[in-house]
């Protein structure tokens, strides 16, 4: 077989991890140049930059790999699809060589006007005329795939001899020992820190101690220093957001300039509106980790009012079930229904090139408008609706438009039951006609309810009435998001930079991913005297609610009085005690927000078994009923499908704990079916 029909004939390995390194593959001998065997295997394009970091991260010779040499055929440039032709070739050798720089060491002739410094500065021992490299080349007949060769693969100099790491002994004492740059991790930390307004002085301080603490150096990131922290504050302190004074031309130099951060950016055109997906690494690490077998939601409308490109965010949910965005979408209001098609392609096919077995298991919207066909079309998933965006709507509405509590009140739990008899599969339209005219009196909300709800009230109906409701801690995780976003992006003392859309950009990428990459920084407590209201994170109030003792529930009457944790002079009146559309006094629920004390009297009434059921419990139970009432011809599939149900419970009684259990053996046991 000709060598290069061996070579296509191979197998493109994707390893499903998030970097991988030469011993994750498995490599084949194909005889090469001067009948030389070449050590080679295939890999898709996209992860060339995953294999070069899983290769850097070597654990028994740290190091890094550079571009040395790279050759790229102009696009535009004809060409015939040659078996053996070239669209890229790019040489990676490690960041310890080609070049020597010890005594006695020989350096390449183009680099023989290098004088060697009195003083050390920068990236001292490193050339050591390490001779690991390998070439990726980006084929023709492939152009998805990377032929990686990889022949060099010892970090040893000419004489076979090691050259850095913990095998040369002569690098003990030096960096040479360690890998040439500090790690991804610590330079996210340090530019995270700087973009909130962290010291550099206090950054050097607290690493310093945490050195000393763990007994001394132990790898490249304990020799941070104050050079490069200073360097990359000024960096910051002197980029600018506007690259040209044309916002549509700064866009596209911004684009061009943060491919990296770009998974789809379409222009306008007569046919295609203006559409940019904006997606880190950072994000698109953690969309692997916590959306793999969970749920992704969707924030589909934020700045509407504001800024010049409203954004739509995707988000996950970490191990505490807090919001992290994964990724942003802006788009001008008028295009926000056309074909979405495309970029949320564009996004999958960015996951899955990392992550082959990347699978979501339910996807999370919070518009009934939304397009839910491409959806299930593109991540082959199931579709819930959170209803915290139409509630939020219609609460703040209700505080701004009525000025009784108790009308608000009546107002709030009679929508409360539509929404349920809804998602119960039983209402339909004539009862917000029946809502209409029983409160006709509150014209001043009824004409707001009539304008903006009643043109929409057929997708809302169907989809209440079609997709499972999303949990009340889902929605109030979103909600939270939604809050956050607003606190750290809308804080400009200008209002015009907001018309802008190259600010959002550069905006979204450095100090927003700042502070949420933060959220997840576990020694963020170290730097707590330089909080912020734009750092202070906090507890969604799902959360918040689980910490409120049932001694500072008082009931009274109609209503119910919760303590403030903070304040314990301070009570706060709720209204629909029990109900996911209770009202409360404090300033949080005031604004139409969904507050702790609403969430905690609901969970007081359920463990005291007087509170209804949930919409999405209610949803979970008419699932079972309808799957047990139309039993498979087959008993023992039928016995599989009962023991599976109790196994669902099973689990949702451990994630709700003590008063979930309860509400769930309650429900479960209460259940009819027909034989």
């Amino acid at each position: 077989m000709a060598r290069w029909d061996e070579i296509l004939s191979l197998p493109v390995q994707n390893p499903p991890t998030l970097e991988f390194s030469a011993f994750d593959l498995i490599w084949s001998k194909i005889e090469g140049h001067r009948d030389n065997m070449d050590r080679l295997a295939l890999v898709p394009f996209a992860r060339v930059d995953d294999f070069v970091r899983g290769e850097s991260n070597n654990k028994d010779c740290p190091t890094r790999f550079h571009v040395e040499a790279r050759r790229r055929r102009p696009p535009k440039m004809p060409y015939k699809p040659k078996v053996d032709g070239i669209l890229e070739y790019i040489l990676y050798w490690c960041s310890f060589g080609p070049d020597d720089h010890r005594k006695g060491g020989v350096v390449r002739p183009s680099r023989s006007t290098y004088i060697p410094k009195k003083k050390s500065a920068g990236r001292p021992n490193t050339k050591r005329g390490c001779t690991c490299h390998f070439i990726v080349k980006r084929l023709i007949a492939e152009p998805s795939v990377a032929l990686i060769i990889y022949n060099q693969d010892k970090h040893v100099d000419k004489k076979g001899l090691p050259c850095h790491g913990p095998q040369d002994k002569k690098s003990v004492g030096t960096r040479a020992m360690y890998a040439p740059f500090i790690s991804e991790d610590l330079r996210l930390r340090v530019l995270s820190l700087l973009h909130v307004g962290i010291p550099v002085e206090t950054i050097m301080q607290r690493h310093n101690e945490s050195v000393e603490k763990q007994g001394g150096v132990c790898n490249r990131d304990d020799l941070l220093t104050h050079r490069y922290v200073r360097i990359q504050e000024r960096n910051i302190r002197r980029s600018n957001f506007e690259l040209d004074e044309d916002d549509d031309v700064s866009i596209g130099l911004w684009v061009e300039r943060n491919q990296s951060h770009v998974f789809f950016y379409e222009d306008y055109s007569d046919n295609d509106p203006f559409c940019l997906g904006i997606q880190t690494e950072w994000q698109l690490q953690q969309m692997i980790r916590f959306g793999n077998g969970r749920l992704l939601g969707f924030d589909s409308s934020f700045g509407v009012n504001k800024l010049k490109c409203p954004i739509q965010s995707l988000v996950v949910f970490n191990s505490e079930n807090k919001a992290i965005p994964v990724a942003w979408i802006i788009t001008p209001v008028f295009s926000r229904s056309i074909d979405i098609h495309k970029w949320m392609r564009a996004l999958f096919n960015r996951v899955r090139t990392k992550d082959p077995t990347w699978k979501l298991a339910g996807f999370i919207i919070d518009d009934p408008l939304f397009d839910i066909l491409t959806i299930r079309e593109v991540f082959q998933c199931s579709v819930l609706i959170s209803f915290w965006r139409v509630r939020h709507a219609w609460h703040k509405n209700l505080m701004k438009r009525c000025l009784d509590m108790e009308t608000r009140a009546k107002l709030s739990k009679t929508l409360g039951q539509i929404v349920k008899e809804m998602c119960s599969g039983c209402g339909n339209v004539e009862s917000f006609d029946n809502f209409m005219e029983d409160f006709k009196e509150c014209r001043d909300f009824m004409d707001y309810f009539k304008a903006t709800w009643c043109p929409r009230m057929g997708p809302c109906i169907n989809a209440l009435k079609t997709l499972p409701v999303s949990s009340q801690e889902t929605s109030s995780a979103l909600e939270f998001h939604h809050n956050q976003l607003k606190i750290r992006l809308l804080n400009e003392p200008d209002p015009f930079i907001y018309k802008r859309v190259d600010w959002l950009l550069d905006k979204l990428a450095t100090k927003i991913q700042a502070y949420f990459w933060l959220d997840e920084y576990e020694g963020k407590d170290d730097f707590s005297r330089y909080w912020k209201d734009e750092w202070t994170s906090g507890l969604t109030a799902w959360r918040k609610s689980r910490e409120i003792p049932d001694t500072d529930v008082l009931t009274e009457g109609q209503t119910v009085k919760v303590v403030d944790q903070k304040d314990r002079e301070i009570t706060h009146v709720v209204w629909n005690p029990g109900s996911e559309f209770g009202i409360c006094s404090c300033g949080w629920g005031q604004k139409g927000n969904l507050c702790e004390h609403v969430f905690k009297v609901v969970w007081y009434f359920r463990e005291k078994g007087s509170g209804s059921p949930s919409v999405s419990l209610l949803q979970f139970n008419r699932g079972l009923i309808d799957m047990l009432k139309c039993p498979p011809a087959n008993s023992f599939i039928r016995d599989h499908a009962v023991s599976l149900a109790v196994w669902v419970n099973e689990q949702l009684r451990g994630q709700f704990g003590k008063s979930g259990r309860g509400e769930m053996v309650n429900s479960f046991t209460r259940m009819e079916v027909d034989s």
